[in-house]
């Protein structure tokens, strides 16, 4: 069994896997920043939540964008399943050819969410990634990654308006009532919802003039997939584990470094 972890600014995801299939999944809440031994507590309590034993996970992937979680993570998987865990950072093994200008500025789960995309999307292809921060990626005909788009994500959006505005409230986002909202919350959610994928709609466009054809796959994961997608008018695809499908797709392909390690 091969355990996926992905840490992001909002959640951290768990995927176990066996045979590069997705078996159990969790996800808790990045903050607060955990220690070491609370995280082995954490991945403790998930093993025997889902009745799995330490000792039949043989292998790690770990991607992290929140640098004081990063290492905790790596320790604590690394203490409970006595296996060295991949960190996925700049230099692995990736079957990606990455055109960008300082390759570790890229996020480890832009990596990862490009490789799970390579492997089931035909080419050229967009990722869009909707979490705290709304990324879409790309890949052209050639196999090439061009290049990231980060725009501030919807729920960051939205918390920023409403703590900017004294007038406007907090809200959660939910299935707008109409495009035309007859009240303040209302109102909110309908530009929110309709506003992110107008835009993602807008981008697609782009990326389809960039890459000169109106052939453009495109598949979506993040926390907010099921709040945004169904808005877009753009045919997208929705992978709710693709990064954690592209890490245990990395660790395989990488398996005879993280062994080299041991």
């Amino acid at each position: 069994m091969i355990l996926a972890i992905d840490v992001g600014n909002t959640g951290i995801a768990f995927g176990f896997y066996k045979e590069q299939s997705i078996v159990h999944h969790e996800k808790v809440s990045s903050k607060p920043y955990r220690t070491k031994d609370e995280i082995v507590m954490l991945l403790n309590n998930i093993c025997n939540h889902k009745k799995i034993q330490p000792a039949d996970v043989e292998g790690c992937a770990i991607s992290s964008v929140v640098p004081p979680l990063t290492e905790q993570v790596r320790q604590g998987a690394e203490e409970l399943f006595a296996c060295k865990p991949l960190l996925v950072t700049h230099g692995l093994k990736t079957g990606l050819n990455i055109r960008i200008d300082v390759h570790t500025q890229l996020g480890s789960d832009i990596v990862a969410n490009n490789v799970a995309a390579a492997n089931i999307l035909p080419k050229p292809f967009a990722v869009i990634d909707l979490g705290t921060a709304t990324t879409i990626s790309a890949v052209n005909s050639s196999g090439e990654l061009n290049g990231v788009i980060i725009i501030p994500g919807t729920r960051l959006a939205v918390d920023a308006l409403s703590a900017s505005a004294a007038e406007l409230p907090y809200i959660s986002l939910s299935r707008p009532k109409a495009l035309l909202g007859k009240n303040t919350q209302d109102s909110m959610v309908s530009g929110c919802i309709y506003g992110t994928a107008c835009m993602i709609d807008g981008i697609i466009d782009k990326l389809k003039t960039e890459f000169n054809t109106n052939q453009l796959s495109v598949i979506a994961c993040g926390g907010l997939v099921d709040e945004i997608i169904p808005y877009c008018k753009t045919r997208i695809e929705v992978n709710r584990f693709l990064t954690l499908d592209g890490l245990v797709q990395l660790y395989y392909m990488n398996q005879r470094k993280v062994k080299s390690y041991i």
